[in-house]
């Protein structure tokens, strides 16, 4: 499938229109004035994003990451993010920049620069390429954007979510106010067969799952220039009556019941989740001279959670409550950064400062088990409360300069102290330390082609839940905490290749990287049960091709876009000592698509296939696998009139299924080879549509 995507898009090289134009371009800048936008139908800035060729997956809310846990970002730092607004990162971690930029009305929008590299004066790094957008609110002062949308599953189940945005510049500060409404549904639909070490059929079991997720936000963000040294920005959140409910019936049949007509067991799982919080982000900048500034950044987060998961029994004799399972948890963070940028000559700057984060978590966990009497045992979980504490400071240093005109280099090295400490059922405290040097180099060797270079150390942030015990209701198991738990680190190297064709007519970008990884984070045995720990070490390697071609003569205002990757990871198992791939990680998979802006500006279309590997997952005491079906999106925007569209989206058009896996499950240890029972399970979902209408006013 990788292959075949591939001579595609090499196919359709050859029938590239070069008849559009950009207003500016510069060796690493590619810069697209307003008016190249206006061919497009687009209602706020980030749908502007998603009209430039190589980076509109970074402008979607369903952007691919093929990174499990790479959300997670330690303390605030000088990377993570590709989008700036004015030159500038947005001060949140938990309020989308992307969401940010749907609030901002198109009629705000400037330019955006699209950076190829590292730049001088930028308090961000990235290896591969940032997003600089450039607004002005005063261009549409007292106006704002809105939507509303119904959520559709063909079970019958359906939500509401919509947004608003009002911006306004009142002298010399931009102040946005938006409001949104989230909702959100998840369908699953199992059907099980579960044979013993024999493949005797035990039993069938169907499972069904609708999900609902909805939330209460209202967000703040300002900009003002105090004066011509000092600029003052906000960005504040509040999400309140969150709630996440996830009921789940199981029905149990005999093998001879293929037709499932009577259940000789029937579990109703009722699990609902309230959750509420807060963020508070903003810097402060003041130009000392002309070549000497520094910024000053805050972010405060809380974030509370109470899940109660509550399960009834129907053997068909007794119906009663079999179990009952509370989870409050707390979370706090606080990060301030103070950063200092030195203009050395026209084209080199020093950056050098400190960074404080503390990260607290508050949890307790509680599981109790009940017979037909009422009679009540608790689960016997050690380690289900407390607290888990990490204090870390970090002074870092870069150094941005030219080597020649064509090869810009930017050196960086960061040391970082943490202590984290766990009170309550286990108490507990580590230091650690880290050295993290960094190199990044990129060379335009020739016009429109640039190649990277990164070699970086890495240390992962740590998920603080799996410091105390939980229970895994994927796997059906309880999941035991771990004190001993610290982060994983890494060296990687990274090698781009970025080729962009001629007249804004598409890029297509190559990628390599490999990493030596201390520590891997992954699953252990813990005082009888499975846990999230550190192994001893393992590796992987990847190749990555991206791309986003026009295909004007093929298709009038037409993209055909196209990523894939393949991948080998590499680490020992705690239990078995063979060499195995990580949990989780797919082997490969591809992504390929087609947009088109129809001429006029009326209507646009767009359809996304995707494929790929299956993954393993590896415990002490089971080895799982799933494969999932390839999936086809649909989505479709009409303009009704000049301040309102229409959208229409698909979730899945081929058909339901989702995929295939089976859990084997040993008596003990794996490594023991004492094959308990195996799971087969097929996973299907209902159909999801969704219609929005959004407009400006």
């Amino acid at each position: 499938m990788l292959n075949r995507s591939l001579l595609f898009s090499l196919a359709l090289l050859l029938t590239v229109d070069a008849g559009n134009y950009l207003n500016a371009n510069e060796d690493n800048k590619i810069i697209y004035e307003k008016d190249y936008f206006n061919q497009f139908n687009i209602t706020n800035v980030n749908d502007a994003l998603k009209r430039i060729p190589g980076v509109e997956n970074i402008g979607s809310r369903n952007t691919e990451s093929y990174e499990p846990g790479g959300n997670q970002k330690r303390g605030f730092g000088s990377s993570g993010t590709q989008i700036l607004i004015n030159g500038e990162r947005q001060s949140s971690k938990s309020n989308s920049i992307i969401k940010t930029l749907e609030r901002i009305n198109a009629d705000s929008l400037i330019r955006i620069e699209v950076i190829r590299g590292s730049e001088a004066g930028l308090d961000v790094r990235s290896d591969g390429v940032i997003v600089n957008i450039i607004v002005d609110s005063s261009l549409s002062k007292s106006s704002g954007t809105w939507s509303a949308a119904l959520g559709y599953l063909t079970s019958g189940d359906s939500n509401w979510r919509g947004t608003g945005s009002w911006a306004t510049k009142i002298k010399n500060t931009d102040l946005v106010l938006g409001l949104e409404r989230i909702g959100d549904l998840q369908s699953r639909k199992y059907n099980e067969f579960t044979v013993d070490q024999e493949q005797s059929l035990l039993y069938y079991r169907l499972r069904e799952t609708i999900e609902y997720e909805s939330s209460n936000r209202v967000n703040l963000d300002l900009n003002s220039k105090i004066n011509d040294k000092n600029i003052l920005r906000v960005n504040a959140l509040v999400w309140f009556d969150g709630k996440e409910n996830a009921p789940q019936i199981q029905e149990y049949f005999l093998p001879t019941d293929i037709e499932y007509k009577d259940f000789y067991k029937k579990i109703n799982w009722d699990r609902r989740e309230s959750n509420d919080g807060w963020e508070f982000g903003g810097d402060w900048e003041h130009q000392i001279n002309k070549n000497n500034s520094f910024k000053l950044r805050v972010v405060l987060t809380e974030e509370n959670e109470d899940q109660t998961d509550i399960s009834f029994l129907n053997d068909t004799i007794n119906s009663y409550k079999n179990s009952s399972e509370t989870n409050n948890r707390k979370e706090n963070e606080r990060i301030i950064r103070l950063s200092f940028n030195k203009s050395i000559g026209k084209s080199s700057s020093l950056e050098y400062g400190v960074e404080s984060a503390y990260n607290k978590l508050d949890r307790t966990f509680n599981l109790i088990y009940f017979d037909s009497n009422a009679k009540q045992t608790n689960a016997g979980i050690i380690n289900t409360s407390g607290e888990v504490e990490e204090d870390r400071y970090e002074g870092f240093l870069s150094y941005n300069l030219p080597l020649s005109n064509k090869i810009r280099l930017d050196l960086a090295l960061n040391y970082e102290w943490s202590e984290i400490s766990q009170s309550g059922d286990v108490n507990l405290s580590r230091e650690f330390k880290y050295w993290k040097p960094r190199i990044d180099l990129k060379w335009d060797y020739k016009k429109n082609r640039q190649i990277r270079l990164n070699i970086e150390r890495n240390v992962g942030q740590i998920n603080f839940d799996n410091f105390i015990s939980s229970y895994d209701q994927f796997e059906e198991s309880i999941r035991a905490g771990n004190p001993d738990l610290r982060p994983e680190t890494e060296w990687k190297l990274k090698l781009e290749h970025e080729w962009r064709l001629p007249n804004d007519g598409g890029v297509i970008t190559l990628k390599g990287s490999a990493r030596d990884i201390d520590g891997p984070v992954d699953r252990l045995p813990i005082d009888g049960y499975a846990g999230i720990g550190n192994l001893g070490s393992g590796e992987r390697t990847k190749a990555t091709i991206d791309g986003s071609i026009r295909i004007n003569e093929i298709l009038e205002g037409g993209v055909f876009r196209f990523k894939g990757y393949l991948q080998s990871t590499k680490v020992t198992d705690p239990v078995t000592n063979i060499k195995r791939d990580f949990s989780w990680y797919k082997r490969w998979e591809t992504m390929i698509g087609i947009r088109q802006d129809v001429p006029g500006g009326k209507y646009s279309w767009g359809m996304t296939y995707r494929y790929q590997s299956q993954f393993n997952i590896y415990d002490p005491y089971l080895w799982g696998r799933f494969a999932e079906d390839p999936t086809l999106g649909f989505g479709f925007t009409a303009k009704i009139n000049p301040q309102l569209n229409l959208n229409f989206m698909m979730k899945k058009v081929l058909d339901t299924n989702i995929g295939f896996g089976r859990k084997l499950i040993y008596n003990g240890f794996k490594s023991n080879n004492d094959l308990l029972i195996q799971e087969n399970f097929d996973v299907n979902e209902h159909n999801f549509f969704k219609i929005e209408l959004e407009g400006t006013f």
